[in-house]
């Protein structure tokens, strides 16, 4: 049996490889990284800072087929969309599932994934199949279709012929204060994004972060707004989604592939001016003291 811990950088990733280390003494264990190239220098180092504290190799996978989040985009042409997280697949599953069909053995993925982040993620068992929706629909289309996951079904059928594929979610039930107890009682620190007031630390950003993570973005990391205008320079496209913003403030002109009709998408400018002139925001841009955490975890630091 293979034991492979998935890990992003984020607290709960963090969590669970913690929970591998004390658990899973003796066993075949392997941790690995889906590298979108899209995360924060901060990211790269704090992992260096857990191979370090805990005693382990973590395994970087990536897309061949891609250099990075930004080469994924311009060779798509767009951005990806909640509707549309093609970015997830190709950078993150599908190495993933490269990976696993390499070994030859029965495997149980461990994911730091909890039931609170998300309505989809209630609906998670803490033990599952991990290839589940390869044999039984996730869902349905209009006509009543049954819809499968696709990507190398022939092989992962014969692999499945001869081994098991699990996963486990051993902190799924667990609150976010729990997660951040159990880093610090076993003397690790999360990243160091958490303590600047970042929720979530995965991709920076994600094409589906909040606006106050944007604003925060512009105000720690200008930097990382002009990359983002050169991403929509070299795809031609918007990183933000059509309906991330008021319509009234986006500026990019493109057609719906939906409707056939033309319509307005945001670009990062567009989403800048709106963040400045939202009356509802609750900062303006200030200047960061000490800790901003949102988990107020700045005392167990």
């Amino acid at each position: 049996m293979l034991y492979i811990v998935t890990l992003s950088g984020g607290k709960d990733s963090l969590a669970t490889a913690i929970w591998a280390k004390n658990n899973l003494k003796g066993e075949n264990v392997v941790y690995v990284f889906c590298d979108t190239g899209w995360e924060h220098a901060k990211t790269y180092k704090h992992l260096e800072e857990i191979e370090r504290d805990l005693g382990i190799k973590i395994v970087r996978l990536t897309n061949p087929n891609f250099d990075n989040l930004v080469d994924l985009f311009i060779k798509k042409k767009r951005a990806a969309s909640t509707k549309a997280r093609f970015c997830t697949v190709h950078l993150k599953v599908e190495p993933m599932i490269d990976f696993i069909l390499s070994q030859n053995c029965d495997i149980t993925v461990i994911q730091g994934v909890r039931s609170e982040e998300s309505e989809q993620r209630q609906s998670m068992k803490a033990k599952d199949e991990f290839f589940k929706f390869y044999f039984e629909p996730y869902g349905y289309d209009k006509k009543g279709k049954p819809k499968y996951h696709t990507y190398r079904k022939k092989d992962i059928k014969i692999y499945c012929d001869q081994y098991s594929v699990d996963v486990l979610r051993p902190i799924l039930k667990w609150s976010a204060a729990e997660v951040f107890s159990y880093i610090f009682e076993n003397g690790l620190r999360p990243k160091p994004l958490y303590f600047e007031g970042f929720s979530r630390v995965g991709c920076f950003p994600c094409v589906m972060c909040r606006h106050d993570e944007v604003r925060l973005i512009m105000e720690l990391y200008p930097e990382r707004i002009q990359e983002i205008r050169e991403l929509e320079l070299d795809s031609n496209s918007t990183f933000f989604p059509p309906n991330y913003i008021p319509t009234k403030y986006c500026t990019k002109k493109c057609i719906s592939k939906k409707t056939g009709k033309y319509t307005y998408a945001p670009t990062v400018d567009d989403v800048l001016k709106y963040l400045m002139d939202d009356p509802n925001q609750t900062r303006l841009f200030p200047v960061q003291k000490g800790c901003a955490s949102v988990y107020n975890i700045c005392e167990r630091a």
